[in-house]
């Protein structure tokens, strides 16, 4: 019983090690979508607005961690008004998605 408690007890250990680490690109993406589906199931707004408000309050940390890689990526070797054009068509983008994709699972439109 003691060799089975004892992967747990690690992996325990671990996962606020790994809770700090930065996320690749690709996983920030998926732990982002994932937390859009699992907010617009529980939304209590019967607008589309409504419904993106609560659901960017749930996803709030996802949301942080996906925006600054992109806008990271976006401004890749660009300097002041090129990069910070860049940067707000990166944000654009993003919120533009995330609207989409409350719209696609809450089933609500404008």
């Amino acid at each position: 019983r003691g060799f089975v408690q004892a992967p747990l007890y690690l992996a325990f250990l671990a996962a606020p090690a790994q809770a700090d680490q930065p996320l690749g690109p690709d996983l920030a993406e998926s732990r982002l979508r994932g937390c859009l589906l699992a907010g617009s199931s529980a939304v209590s707004r019967p607008d589309l607005q409504g419904a993106v408000i609560q659901v960017r309050a749930f996803c709030g940390a996802q949301i942080n961690r996906v925006r600054d890689l992109r806008v990271a990526a976006a401004k890749q070797g660009l300097k002041d008004d090129d990069a910070r054009e860049a940067e707000d068509r990166a944000i654009r983008a993003l919120n533009q998605e995330i609207a989409e994709a409350v719209a696609n699972f809450t089933g609500l439109s404008q």
